[in-house]
Order: structure tokens, then C-alpha cells, then sequence
């Protein structure tokens, strides 16, 4: 195997099965937490609002979370965080199981889940670049790119028949038990040390402000940052309305729900096997059009009420929004210095994470005053039209 490639690193391999194991239960909570939303609800709002407090804190924190991913113990802090996922999973499978949870401890939970993840977002993402060389990067982002949406592919699917057979509580229970798989991978392998810097104790409030000024003065990963947050607010924050739409256009429940999840990682994967052989082609200019094209499908599967059409439309959507996302992650970690990695990857956490959170609850809110069908062909439209402004989105 070429020692270009990630998969030669055995450190690369442990984190790479226990973070795709863990992956999995990602999957599998997020498919029960929209039905299960929806299901106490039935209000597309709430469904909105659910979604926002997955995603909320790595906008409030994001750029905290990266500093202190800068200055900690990656390993120590991937561990912590994923053990306390653990518990907070394994708290919401045994109030569901006694029909303790209603919308709003519902959402206080996600909330702390929400947390969490934002926390872990740029420890996950600074550990990967300790894990391998640099003529290994783009082949690990591809690979742990692979492994999500095979995640998001296999990991609906399982959450459907989890759903059906043994109820929301075991799918959060499964995600809790997860975690500990990446709480192991963590722990075996071996990271490669990174070229120290000097730092003032304490100086936190100024590394915070010196990550976001390299960003506003590097006009590439700044014009990358702005194209992710309008795919972010108006392209996944539709997505976000997957569950609403299975159930209320396409009358199909949770299993048309597990179904148009799993499309969309069907595409993704697609596009990470792509990328995982050359990204040679690979620059603003087509994360642009990535994010252009996308509004278009939404708008499309906006406007259908078909079952079995909107599926190869989600697929094909999986396909264009993980070229935006993955691809722009490729482009930052290889443009972005070490010493601010970390800060720079909460900033993209920030923004991708985030802006699906205010997306999902601005779509959620329009949908349910306006109606689903219009407010997500809007939010497509929105989603073309916001990253042609070229003032904002390309480098100068």
C-alpha cells in the first residue's frame, strides 16, 4: 500500500474502526431524535428547534472549544468528552424507556448532546493531522470522510429497524455504548508530535482573537468559511426537515425516513471514494458550484411529492453537499497552519454545525407558518443565489 495512503498507518486503521464504529450510533441518534421529536410534537417547529440544540453550542462555544483543542491534551480530551456522551445518551435511553421525556426534556438533552459534540468537533478534527504525515492528509480526510457516510448510509437503516422493533430508547442507548469505541481507539493509539509553540498561561481571550483574525486575513479560508455557512443555513438546514417531509408529503414514517437518511449517504460515500483518489481537481471554484447545484436539488425535492423519485434526488444531493463539505475541509487542513489548527477547525465546526442549527429552526419556523413544500424550495433558492455573490466568496 502507497505510503501516501492513510490506511498504511496503523495508529490511522484503530482510530479510524473505532471512530466509524461510534459513527454508527451518530447515525442511529440522529434518525430517532428527529422521529422522536416529531413524534412528541408533531409540530414542524419543534422539529426545528431539536435540531438547533444539536448544532447551537458549536456556534455560542465554537470558537472556545477550539482554543482549548490548541492548548489541552487531545487524547485526554477526546476521551472525557466521549465518556460523558456516554452517560448523557445512556440518561435519555432510560427516560424514554420509562416515558419520562417529553419535547422538552427532549430538547434540553439534545442540547447537552449538542454540547458535547461541539466540544469534540476540533479535537476530532486537530487528532486526524497527529495521526499521519502530511502527504497522508488528504487520503485520512477522504477515509474518515468514507466512514461517516457509510455511517450515514448503514446507520439510518439500523436506526429504522431499531425504531420499529424495540423503540427510540434502545437507538439511544445503541449511540451511547458507541462512544466507547472511540474512547478505546483513543486511548491505543500513538499521535505524532507536533511542533510546540510558546504561549502565555492563560492568554486564552487572545488566542480565541488570533484565530478569528487568521481567518479574516486569509482570504482563501475565508472565502471557503462563507460558502459552507450558506450551504450550511439553507441547504442542510432543509435537510433538517427530513423527518416532517417523510412523514407529512411522502407518507412514509420512520422507514421513508431511514430510507432518504441513508440516500444521503449513499451519495456522500460516493464522493468520498472520488476524493479519495485525487483532489488534484479539487479548488473554491468547484466547492462553489457544489453549493449552487445543491440549492437546485432542494428546490427539486421541494416541488416533489414522490416517494420513490425523491430518493434518487437525496441521493444525488448526498452526492454535491459532501463535495462542499468534505472537499472544503480538505482545502482548509492543507492551507491552514498548525499552531491555529485547532481554532481554525472550531470555526468550520462553528460554521458547518451551527449554521445547520439556525437553518434547521429558521426552516422549521417558516415551514410551519408557511407550509413545508414552499419554505424548503425557498431555502434551495437561497442556498443558489447567496454563494454567487462573488464580494464574498472568492479570495481577493
Amino acid at each position: 500500500m502507497s505510503n501516501s495512503s492513510a490506511l498504511s498507518s496503523r495508529n490511522f486503521i484503530i482510530y479510524l474502526i473505532g471512530s466509524t464504529v461510534s459513527l454508527h450510533g451518530l447515525w442511529i441518534y440522529r434518525v430517532a431524535l428527529g422521529w422522536f421529536a416529531w413524534q412528541l410534537s408533531g409540530s414542524e417547529f419543534w422539529v426545528g428547534v431539536v435540531a438547533f440544540t444539536q448544532f447551537a453550542p458549536a456556534v455560542i462555544f465554537g470558537p472556545l472549544f477550539g482554543v482549548l483543542a490548541d492548548r489541552v491534551d487531545r487524547r485526554k480530551a477526546s476521551i472525557l468528552i466521549n465518556l460523558g456522551s456516554t452517560l448523557n445518551m445512556l440518561l435519555l435511553g432510560t427516560l424514554a424507556a420509562l416515558d419520562l421525556v417529553n419535547i422538552l426534556v427532549l430538547s434540553m438533552l439534545s442540547l447537552m448532546q449538542g454540547c458535547l459534540d461541539g466540544a469534540h468537533t476540533p479535537v476530532r478534527m486537530t487528532l486526524v493531522p497527529n495521526l499521519v504525515n502530511r502527504e497522508q492528509m488528504q487520503s485520512a480526510i477522504a477515509s474518515t470522510s468514507i466512514s461517516f457516510n457509510v455511517s450515514r448510509f448503514v446507520g439510518p437503516a439500523i436506526a429504522g429497524l431499531i425504531i420499529a422493533t424495540a423503540g427510540v430508547s434502545a437507538a439511544f442507548a445503541i449511540n451511547g455504548i458507541s462512544y466507547l469505541a472511540i474512547v478505546a481507539a483513543v486511548f491505543f493509539v500513538e499521535l505524532r508530535p507536533v511542533a510546540s509553540r510558546e504561549r502565555k498561561p492563560g492568554d486564552l481571550w487572545s488566542e480565541l482573537l488570533d484565530g478569528v483574525r487568521y481567518v479574516r486575513t486569509h482570504n482563501a479560508i475565508r472565502g471557503l468559511l462563507i460558502m459552507i455557512a450558506v450551504a450550511s443555513v439553507f441547504g442542510r438546514g432543509a435537510l433538517e426537515m427530513l423527518p416532517a417531509f417523510a412523514d407529512a408529503i411522502l407518507a412514509r414514517g420512520s422507514s421513508g425516513l431511514a430510507i432518504l437518511t441513508s440516500a444521503v449517504g449513499v451519495g456522500a460515500v460516493i464522493t468520498g471514494l472520488v476524493l479519495s483518489r485525487s483532489t488534484l481537481w479539487l479548488n473554491i471554484g468547484v466547492i462553489r458550484a457544489s453549493v449552487v447545484v445543491a440549492g437546485g436539488l432542494i428546490i427539486v425535492f421541494g416541488v416533489n411529492t414522490t416517494f420513490w423519485i425523491a430518493v434518487p434526488i437525496i441521493t444525488l444531493l448526498g452526492v454535491i453537499m459532501s463535495l462542499g463539505g468534505v472537499g472544503s475541509q480538505i482545502l482548509l487542513q492543507s492551507l491552514v497552519e498548525e499552531e491555529v489548527r485547532g481554532r481554525v477547525s472550531s470555526i468550520w465546526g462553528m460554521i458547518a454545525f451551527g449554521g445547520t442549527a439556525l437553518g434547521g429552526l429558521v426552516v422549521g419556523s417558516a415551514s410551519a407558518a408557511f407550509g413545508l413544500q414552499p419554505t424548503v424550495m425557498l431555502a434551495g433558492l437561497l442556498c443558489a443565489v447567496a454563494v454567487m455573490i462573488p464580494r464574498y466568496t472568492r479570495p481577493q
